[in-house]
């Protein structure tokens, strides 16, 4: 009995290190990928153009996002237990805040093979920190709920289809507040279409290698 319960805690501890590591590698790969100038994920555009536009730290306004959108999934499923993703919102917004404001601070690379290399790697640290969240069972990020909610709401039987609709409502929401704060498209670029597109198999993709070590650890 005892050694059951030593192996459940030891297993819930680095479940626990492999989720706060997720979150801190999601926000470092928001900060890469918004640095590299190339386009960022569809809502962290948001969350750039919606910072710039209300003179916010950058985690201000990522909670700010994922707190309205955290609300319409509470209300509509009428569900209390989607509070728990505050969780995340609150650990993402402090560690992009943290990258951002103690790390990289005015740092913005010029040259362009640089920001390549940003994109890329921002991509890849991006979508391994949100797979590492996943993998744990732990609440994720609320878009994945929001995915869900409006496959019912709209009657639409693909993931896919419905999730690639919230991408590209973002990056519309994202040109909004960019040119109402006076800074044009601001964060959204080609990459931010690009990006729509590829990361939700990035994603897959970070999980199917992630699945295969952590199963007896997480």
């Amino acid at each position: 009995m005892n050694l059951n319960i030593h192996k459940k805690n030891k297993s819930s501890f680095i479940k626990m290190i492999v989720y706060l590591f997720g979150i801190i590698l999601s926000a470092l790969g928001v900060n890469v990928l918004l640095r590299s100038a190339l386009g960022a994920g569809a809502w962290d555009t948001v969350t750039n153009n919606l910072s710039i536009l209300a003179s916010i730290s950058l985690g201000t306004a990522s909670a700010l996002v994922n707190v309205v959108i955290m609300a319409f999934v509470v209300i509509y499923n009428k569900n209390a237990k989607f509070f728990l993703v505050s969780i995340p919102i609150v650990g993402i917004a402090l560690a992009i805040d943290f990258w951002d404001i103690v790390v990289f601070s005015d740092f913005y690379p010029n040259l362009l093979w640089v920001r390549g290399l940003f994109y890329i790697g921002g991509l890849l640290v991006l979508t391994l920190g949100l797979a590492m969240m996943i993998v744990t069972k732990y609440p994720a990020m609320v878009f994945d709920e929001l995915t869900l909610s409006l496959m019912r709401l709209f009657k639409s039987k693909s993931f896919f289809a419905t999730r690639i609709g919230i991408e590209l409502f973002a990056i519309v929401l994202a040109t909004g507040f960019g040119f109402w704060a006076g800074i044009g498209f601001g964060a959204v670029n080609l990459g931010s279409l690009i990006l729509a597109l590829i990361i939700g198999p990035t994603i897959a993709f970070q999980l199917k290698w992630l699945n295969k070590w952590p199963q007896k650890a997480v």
